[in-house]
């Protein structure tokens, strides 16, 4: 029998799960979402009961500040094997600390180096393609359709920036909300949020015109070069940048 072991689709409670494994000297054959988990056969579901804040605070005791960043960047992937890799990375932590990044030889290192990298270059790009609207409602709203979640690290980095303002993140792809109410995030659902007001503002609308004008104007035609527009600016943040809009519809018609 395969035995998978579940936690509740968060950081905190993978991470606690993981520690109370290596504590108990378990070694599972799978760990995955409640959310996630499609039964199959031969597998054997197991619940364990942990105590989140107490394992968190002891693994927080012995690894770094980067360490923990590395694993909770590997969290937000859309790796379908990310918990194993950090369940074996942690492992792997506990016994070398912040040296485990040199022992490359290790797959759980080369993958959580890796994948890291990717969800924080992501999350980079996304932090200057967001585009916020003003909606009538005065709110600043922002789409994004990114490969992994990145969403929480936006929210804490506009959070920091837009301090004064209302605004709210989607994430389309996920269907998950940051909003910011001048004093904290919080995140909702699409049922959380339908009672908003998501029209475009007058000002705005005119706003989005003279933007596109303006792009179109300062262009050089003879000086286009496409390969390498998308190597700094990928063609799946087209759809909701302003200025890309119509490239991103024709390249799609």
């Amino acid at each position: 029998m395969n035995k998978v072991y579940l936690y509740a689709g968060d950081f905190n409670s993978l991470i606690a799960l993981i520690v109370e494994l290596i504590k108990r000297r378990i070694i599972p054959g799978e760990i995955d979402s409640i959310n996630r988990y499609e039964d199959k056969l031969f597998d054997e579901v197991i619940f364990l009961e942990v105590d989140e804040y107490r394992n968190r605070e002891l693994l927080n005791k012995y690894l770094s500040k980067r360490v923990m960043g590395s694993i909770y960047y590997t969290f937000l992937s859309d790796n379908s094997n990310k918990e194993m890799i950090i369940y074996n990375f942690i492992k792997a932590a506990l016994v070398y600390k912040n040296k485990v990044f040199g022992y490359r030889k290790l797959d759980c290192v080369n993958d959580v180096i890796r994948i890291s990298r990717r969800v924080g270059g992501e999350a980079h790009k996304l932090k200057g393609f967001l585009r916020f609207k003003e909606l009538k409602n005065s709110v600043l709203y922002g789409v994004i359709n990114p490969t992994n979640n990145v969403i929480g690290i936006l929210a804490y980095h506009f959070q920091k920036r837009l301090s004064n303002e209302y605004w709210i993140i989607k994430d389309e792809n996920r269907e998950i909300y940051a909003l910011y109410d001048k004093r904290k995030v919080i995140y909702l659902n699409d049922e959380d949020i339908i009672k908003l007001n998501l029209e475009l503002g007058e000002k705005e609308e005119m706003v989005e015109e003279l933007w596109k004008t303006f792009f179109k104007t300062i262009a050089i035609k003879d000086r286009e070069n496409k390969r390498c527009q998308m190597n700094f600016m990928p063609k799946k943040y087209w759809k909701n940048i302003l200025e890309m809009e119509e490239e991103y519809e024709e390249s799609n018609s």
